[in-house]
């Protein structure tokens, strides 16, 4: 705790210390090395950083202590904290190193007791019952939806891109895939900035009542700082948000409203007739299959499928590849019955894993994919 006459470094020391007690090391490393392999206490992995200058097809030479969160690239014969690691990952001094992952996790500079609520407390959506109760935010029309939306995209797409695009490259989906799904980024330190420009474009009310803003008159989108957009004829018309950092849940947030159609929709315009759809759960999924040439749209939430929007899927053979948990088989046999209704079938694909996990873990995922595919449509037409 903070003290009377302590000197700036001992506040550091504190935010130091603070920091390092808050990090959860599993999820902190595996940030950077998504196909780490845990074995006991430890994880082993490709070394990522980034001035080892690895090839990235040697054999794993990162080995992380799980319990102390120490790391050792064993090629290179460096290691240290979950701090220093951060450091060489980021190529910023270590004193920034602290700073920044304090941000990360919502620490004051104080570093622990008596102090200002930090942004992210601050930033915190309002919780929904609360602003139905009062019923003084009705939620926004379409067209000042759409507005605020594109607003939004504009001013964050005006800061660096770099931390998002890096994000979604670890996870295989390339810049050219974000950039045409109309991905848009900022980083924590625009924040303020960010939310000064959307105050100059609307009226406070407007962005509390399309959930960008709470009532404390902050923007929520502070721990959420990647937005994917709903895009329909074009047309941003919701929009939701993931966090970049590790151990931050939720890991989404959205806008106020329903969601309004299956995402990446628009990518099925001038699709020709017959030709394959993947229906999948989330953004990771549907933009993992669009990097790699496949037509792909995707449900909020393996449940989130709505009769509705069944239609615009009829001239399609659709594929469904949910997530290999309980609550995905259960919602593929319930979509098999929907299509059904309205005399169509739907293909199921059964894969180990979800489909970006899967794209990464397999070297021929393209190839294995399609042919699970072609499968799966084979299987139901022989049911047929």
């Amino acid at each position: 705790m903070s003290r009377e006459g302590e000197g700036p470094l001992q506040r550091w020391l504190e935010l130091r210390d603070e920091v390092k007690r808050r990090i959860e090391y599993r999820s902190f490393y595996l940030r950077y090395c998504p196909e780490a392999r845990q074995t006991g206490a430890r994880l082993q992995a490709l070394c990522p950083i980034p001035a080892h200058a690895h090839s990235g097809r040697g054999h794993p030479s990162l080995s992380v202590d799980l319990q102390q969160g120490l790391f050792n690239c064993f090629s290179r014969d460096e290691g240290g904290d979950a701090l220093t690691f951060y450091q060489l990952m980021h190529g910023v001094t270590f004193a920034e190193a602290v700073r920044l992952l304090a941000r990360e996790l919502g620490i004051g500079e104080e570093g622990g007791g008596a102090r200002r609520p930090s942004l992210a407390a601050a930033s915190a959506p309002d919780a929904e019952s609360a602003v139905e109760e009062a019923g003084d935010f009705a939620p926004l029309d379409e067209g000042r939806t759409h507005a605020v939306c594109e607003s939004f995209l504009e001013v964050c797409r005006e800061e660096e891109q770099l931390e998002g695009l890096n994000y979604l490259a670890r996870r295989g989906i390339d810049s050219r895939t974000a950039r045409g799904a109309g991905l848009a980024y900022f980083p924590r330190r625009a924040y303020r900035r960010v939310m000064r420009r959307m105050l100059d474009c609307f009226p406070l009310e407007t962005l509390q009542r399309g959930g960008l803003f709470n009532r404390k008159e902050h923007l929520t989108f502070y721990r959420h700082r990647l937005l994917f957009p709903f895009l329909v004829e074009g047309r941003a018309v919701y929009l939701q948000a993931r966090t970049t950092a590790s151990g931050v849940e939720p890991r989404w947030h959205n806008m106020r409203g329903p969601v309004p159609s299956l995402y990446n929709l628009d990518a099925l315009r001038n699709l020709p007739s017959g030709s394959v759809v993947h229906l999948v759960e989330g953004f990771t999924d549907t933009l993992t299959l669009t990097a790699h040439g496949f037509h792909a749209v995707g449900l909020v939430g393996a449940g989130g499928l709505k009769d509705e929007w069944l239609a615009p899927l009829a001239r399609f053979r659709v594929v469904a590849a949910l997530d290999p948990d309980d609550a995905g088989r259960r919602a593929a046999a319930r979509y098999r019955e929907m299509f059904a209704r309205r005399g169509s079938g739907l293909a199921v694909l059964n894969l180990p894993a979800d489909v970006n996990d899967f794209f990464r873990q397999h070297p021929a995922a393209a190839l294995e994919f399609e042919l699970l595919a072609e499968t799966a449509l084979e299987a139901m037409r022989d049911e047929g």
